[in-house]
């Protein structure tokens, strides 16, 4: 007979999931090959919220934002000289 172990999951409404949060998930799974469902009842989070972190990146990433420039810097050194 094979033993079968359960994961049971927190009952409580989560909390969104911080940058902080994230790194921490992905340095656990990754440095210290912590299993998924070790590292969902260390920290009281979900299945889809530890998957999430684990699928992008863990640091929010910097949209450009403006105008491109229209002449850049080869172009500009051409018509100044």
């Amino acid at each position: 007979m094979e033993l079968v172990l359960t994961v049971p999951t927190p009952k409580t409404p989560t909390r969104i999931t911080s940058r902080d949060d994230r790194l921490q998930i992905c340095t656990l799974y990754y440095n210290a090959r912590w299993e998924i469902d070790d590292i969902i009842l260390q920290l009281n989070l979900t299945r889809r919220q530890v998957e999430y972190a684990l699928d992008h990146r863990p640091t929010p990433q910097k949209h450009l934002r403006g105008r491109h420039l229209l002449l850049d810097t080869p172009k500009r050194k051409d018509l100044v000289n």
